[in-house]
């Protein structure tokens, strides 16, 4: 069992930067993150309205992190959960679970039903939002505009 806790405060972002990097430079995405460029993302979005955030320990150490905001739609509102990452020696434990049910458990609570997230269409993570209940969006397409490396 972990201990989740809602990101309160801005401080708590630099050791979330440090899970995110080490979680995205490895296996399966093999990014090139850099803890500052990390930083700088993670700030954005919690200076977005509405933000929401959770830690997930194992005694002091910072397991993994999940951010996003509430995001009005004329159907109701709805949480758009933007980067869910967990270090690489503690994926596959549960701590993403944990922090998706800490999710689940914060909108039920103000009468949120609906999360929406970005995510590849195989493999993991793939596999794993299905696993906790997530189902492709029919008629839905992620498009880009611009050059990516």
């Amino acid at each position: 069992m972990f201990t989740i806790k809602s990101i309160s405060s801005i401080q708590a972002l630099p050791k979330c930067a440090e899970i995110l990097v080490e979680a995205y430079n490895s296996e399966p995405w093999n990014d090139n993150w850099t803890v500052e460029k990390a930083l700088e993302k993670l700030t954005c979005f919690y200076n977005s309205p509405k933000f929401l955030g959770w830690m997930a320990f194992d005694g002091d150490q910072l397991l993994g992190c999940c951010v996003g905001n509430i995001e009005p739609y004329y159907t109701g509102d709805y949480f758009y959960l933007k980067e869910m990452f967990v270090s690489v020696r503690s994926q596959r434990t549960g701590v993403g679970v944990q922090l998706f049910e800490a999710i689940k458990a914060k909108l039920d609570s103000i009468g949120i039903g609906q999360v929406i997230l970005f995510t590849s269409n195989e493999g993991f993570p793939f596999d794993f939002w299905q696993k906790v209940g997530f189902q492709e969006m029919e008629g839905m397409r992620m498009m880009h505009f611009g050059q990516s490396e």
